[in-house]
């Protein structure tokens, strides 16, 4: 059973990863034409401010739930590093079951959200805006699922700069 979650976080984790990179390429792409638009004579589409507002929420949706598994989301450094290992990993797990809990809370809510968007469409683009608020849904799902992963123990180890005391 463990190895099949651990398949499953590494799925959910590449998916996360190809998701953030594609939402970052997309707004790269769009601030890059919004910014050549402000020379004369290069056009800049009404559709771009739309676009990039998207793509920074799903980049935001799909890395969200990467820094919960590497424990960079949220952490009150100031509380939690001076306290002993064995302290600190008590204090993550109960941070862990809060954020299973809070995200698990807002599901159903997410899912009305979503549900009420039916039949709205992106004014500049004319894409159905379920295809954007299915984001409020991938965000606390997303959040649920890998932080019980960081409870089970398939946390990443951060990388070598963070926690750094200054």
């Amino acid at each position: 059973m463990r190895n099949v979650f651990a398949g499953l976080v590494a799925a959910l984790v590449s998916i996360c990863r190809y998701g953030t990179l594609a939402a970052f390429s997309v707004l790269i792409g769009v601030v890059a034409i919004q910014v050549l638009g402000r020379i004369p004579g290069f056009p800049s589409p009404s559709w771009t401010e739309e676009v990039a507002r998207f793509a920074l929420v799903y980049l935001v949706a799909f890395s969200c739930g990467l820094a919960v598994l590497r424990s960079e989301l949220v952490n009150v450094d100031l509380f939690i590093t001076p306290l002993p290992p064995a302290a600190r990993r008590f204090v993550e797990r109960i941070v862990d079951v809060i954020m299973i809990v809070f995200s698990l809370a807002i599901l159903p809510g997410a899912w009305d959200y979503v549900a009420g968007s039916l039949g709205e469409r992106a004014r500049s683009l004319d894409v159905p805006m379920i295809a954007i608020y299915v984001v409020t849904l991938i965000i606390p799902a997303s959040l649920a699922f890998f932080s019980l992963a960081r409870f089970l123990g398939f946390g990443q180890t951060p990388p070598a700069s963070h926690g750094e005391l200054v």
